[in-house]
């Protein structure tokens, strides 16, 4: 049985859809006993309703970059969260920083606050976002925050100050239009890590398919396949370049990692 874990936006879903090919090899991967499972910096309640919306399956679900893990009916096994109080030190950075927006969330709810008015939300606008962030603090439980800067290099100037100043409570990570902010350690990696200790693999063979910067930790630790229209930073922490996700997944049906 092989394993293989693949992100989901700009991935599996690209320009709002999902190719039919790709549904297909997704159903092929899992048909002949092999594990599939989605690695995604959504949130779990963000994450099922586009999933649901695609009649797409999987075996398991984890989300906020590595913070949460669920089973193929959505069924929470684990999250991890950030200490609160530092938490709430996070989100008056991104305050004082001028970011757009951030989004929290419970490792399945998220709500989300909007600092400035004037600066377009690329991440969120299209987003129905209902919960709301009063309701959300309330549970003094949060597992992720994603902070939308005004331009890139403000995102990874986020994601450099986090890294230093919050380093004893997150762990920062670079996105397309976002930085994902998690719980200290946490990354794709070590979500995966819990998923195969959890199912108790002693010997797991598991391929791993990403496009943006906070797929890196999976593809350096696992056999990392990134695509083809990632940055050339992506392309360097993985073993193969694959242009589509059946693609990727016919390249795993070919490697055995215990030769």
């Amino acid at each position: 049985m092989k394993l293989f874990a693949s992100d989901y936006d700009g991935t599996i879903k690209r320009e709002g859809k999902i190719a039919a090919h790709d549904l297909a090899a997704i159903r092929s991967w899992r048909e002949k006993g092999n594990l599939f499972v989605i690695v995604s910096g959504r949130s779990m309640e963000s994450l099922q309703e586009d999933v649901n919306a695609h009649a797409l399956q999987a075996d398991y679900y984890i989300g906020n970059n590595g913070g949460t893990l669920y089973d193929e009916k959505f069924q929470e096994l684990k999250t991890y969260y950030i200490p609160y109080q530092r938490a709430l030190a996070i989100m008056d950075y991104l305050k004082q920083a001028n970011a757009v927006s951030y989004v929290v969330n419970d490792g399945y709810h998220r709500a989300q606050q909007l600092l400035n008015q004037e600066l377009a939300d690329k991440m969120y606008s299209h987003h129905e976002i209902t919960y709301t962030l009063s309701a959300l603090l309330d549970k003094q439980r949060i597992a992720q925050i994603v902070a939308v800067p005004p331009t890139k290099e403000q995102g990874v100037h986020y994601a450099d100050y986090i890294n230093t100043v919050f380093a004893d409570a997150a762990s920062a990570y670079r996105n397309i239009q976002c930085v994902d902010i998690a719980p200290k350690g946490i990354s794709k990696a070590t979500g995966i890590a819990h998923l195969i200790q959890h199912l108790g693999l002693a010997q797991p063979q598991v391929f791993t398919l990403g496009d943006s910067f906070n797929d890196i930790p999976m593809l350096m630790t696992y056999y990392g396949i990134a695509m083809a229209h990632a940055q050339s930073d992506i392309h360097q922490a993985a073993k193969a370049i694959s242009h589509s996700l059946s693609e990727a997944i016919e390249l795993a049906e070919t490697i055995d990692l215990l030769k």
